[in-house]
């Protein structure tokens, strides 16, 4: 049976209500996560009927991804991104400034994104997986392009892959961890000038340990996986 609007008074403005039902289910999503969230209550935000969620965006798992998505998209596009086509370890390094800001940032500038990401890392759902093909993993894939082209020929790409997670851990680690690192006696960075000398400090770490040169047995111990010793008898 096909769709058919709610009220055709009220449709006089759809981007609008739409609009408004995204901005109602933010709020509450970001409070309650996704699985506590009230679509009855979303549409009393959003002075909606209930029908309208359906009719939009076909359910609440439906709605849930939109509101996720376009979250990380607003934000996105207030951020300036690396410029790929330069110099290699100059790109990491914007890459890294870039990735810093993103994480740290979104708690003050996008409340809402901040907190479903909570809830996502507490209690993933089926979104978090469209999240990750359409907006993180090419991204990551820049960041391997990335560390590759810096690191050279003389490193796998296993263990370039291990690099960039190790890079995006040393990030995130002052977002996931503010409390403890704060308990610390280090504050994650609020200033422009605090936050770049963080940045710069995690990119000149990432640079040295991709262009030094590797101790000799480092082939030889990331080629090895741990041997089962027969017990003494």
């Amino acid at each position: 049976m096909p769709k058919t609007a709610p009220s055709a008074a009220r449709e006089r403005d759809p981007d609008a209500r739409k609009e408004r039902i995204m901005a109602a289910a933010g709020e509450v999503f970001a409070r309650t996560g996704f699985a506590e969230g009230s679509v009855r209550e979303i549409s009393k935000k959003a002075d909606v009927n209930v029908a309208s969620i359906n009719y939009y965006f076909g359910s609440k798992e439906g709605l849930y991804r939109e509101v996720l998505l376009a979250a990380h998209a607003h934000a996105l596009e207030q951020q300036v991104l690396p410029e790929l086509s330069k110099d290699p370890e100059v790109a990491l390094r914007e890459w890294i400034h870039f990735c810093l800001r993103f994480v740290l940032m979104k708690r003050k500038a996008h409340p809402v994104l901040g907190r479903l990401m909570a809830h996502e890392m507490h209690q993933p759902t089926a979104a978090l997986g469209e999240l990750v093909r359409l907006v993180i993993k090419p991204r990551f894939t820049d960041l391997i392009g990335l560390v590759t082209a810096v690191g050279g020929t003389s490193r796998t790409q296993t263990e370039c892959e291990m690099a960039a997670h190790q890079i995006i851990a040393m990030c995130v680690h002052f977002d996931h961890s503010r409390d403890v690192v704060g308990l610390l006696g280090f504050s994650a960075p609020e200033a422009e000038a605090d936050f770049s000398r963080l940045a710069n400090s995690i990119a000149d770490m990432a640079l040295y340990g991709l262009t030094a040169r590797r101790p000799k047995d480092a082939k030889t111990r990331s080629s090895k996986s741990p041997s089962k010793t027969p017990p003494t008898p």
